[in-house]
């Protein structure tokens, strides 16, 4: 398939994204800052890249269930599977290796399996499990799909919207929601065949402006609803607007992707640093923690504390740029490329 390069944008702005959450993390959950300017600031950044693990996931659906390559179910989990399952195992090594070197927890063989086994070592780790069972259901998915009419896939992201955006959403205002088994189209699986479902159809431009303005107020309602909430609460952050399967995280993704796909955003060529980011995007993922955490705890002169509005950008700017540093050069390294795909 050729190179999509607003897909490569795509990436690229997902991985930033993606970084940006962990960042304003410590902002917005820090009781300390009583709602007023640092908060606002980091509720800001963090409403702004809500979107990011779902595009992930649309890209991978939009590329794995649009391949029309001929292939045996046990080669392609073969292929795709060492991909997610030796960085998730040397990943968490190196996570566990480090909470066990920093004191965070005592070192335990059975202790790391048990914590490898139920995503229990580091917080952002979670998305290698979830992208592995896409995988593998990915050879029956796909089935589905190429014998699939365009308003079959409708009707599937109609019962996806049911069961995991509208139901929570009843949960969350009115305590409640209807209990039916749609376990086959739940959670991310849905945001896997939406990414499918953009990516091949074509939409008439009315429909585009509907999603741009969707978007827009996606993101208004990530940010004011999370500050008007978090206001009744105890603690300091409501974290229903942020979840990536509330209705407001999902048009914002939407608009997004389709931005990207249909406007001449998509098309600019990538500068160079761009290409790398862009390979390198899943290395950031993987190893950004950890240079977060080695910065704050080893390197506080360059972790400095400026106003969020300021500081985020700047710290975001620097996690990316050693975490992509780390990950070409890791990449170089025979013995370890494999950690990275």
């Amino acid at each position: 398939m050729k190179r999509l390069v607003y897909l490569d944008w795509l990436r690229i702005l997902a991985a930033l994204a993606v970084v940006t959450i962990h960042v304003s993390a410590g902002v917005v959950t820090d009781n300390a800052q009583d709602y007023e300017s640092p908060w606002m600031a980091g509720n800001f950044y963090e409403a702004i890249s809500r979107w990011a693990v779902p595009m992930f996931v649309m890209i991978s659906g939009a590329l794995m269930l649009s391949s029309t390559r001929e292939i045996t179910i046990v080669s392609f989990l073969k292929k795709k599977l060492a991909k997610i399952l030796i960085p998730l195992i040397a990943w968490s090594i190196i996570y566990y290796a480090n909470e066990v070197r920093k004191g965070e927890i005592p070192f335990s063989i059975q202790d790391f399996i048990k914590r490898l086994a139920t995503d229990d070592i580091m917080y952002h780790l979670w998305f290698l499990y979830m992208i592995a069972g896409l995988y593998i259901i990915t050879p029956l998915l796909k089935i589905l799909i190429q014998h699939a009419k365009r308003k079959d896939i409708e009707y599937f992201l109609i019962l996806w919207l049911f069961a995991s955006v509208f139901s929570k959403w009843l949960e969350y205002f009115i305590g409640y929601s209807f209990k039916i088994e749609l376990f086959f189209v739940t959670h991310y699986i849905g945001y896997y065949v939406l990414g499918y479902y953009l990516f091949t159809f074509d939409f008439h431009a009315k429909w585009k402006n509907i999603m741009y303005i969707g978007g827009f107020i996606g993101f208004i309602t990530t940010f004011f609803m999370t500050y008007h909430e978090s206001l009744k609460l105890d603690e300091p952050l409501e974290q229903f607007w942020y979840d990536e399967h509330s209705p407001n995280v999902l048009l914002m993704v939407i608009a997004l992707f389709m931005l990207f796909k249909s406007t001449k955003i998509g098309n600019a060529k990538l500068p160079w640093v761009g290409t790398v980011i862009s390979h390198a995007s899943f290395g950031i993922y993987l190893i950004h923690v950890l240079v977060m955490q080695t910065l704050y705890q080893q390197f506080e002169f360059v972790w400095i504390n400026l106003h969020p509005i300021i500081g985020i950008p700047y710290k975001v700017l620097l996690v990316v740029t050693i975490s992509t540093l780390l990950v070409f050069i890791i990449k170089k390294i025979p013995v370890l490329r494999w950690i990275i795909p």
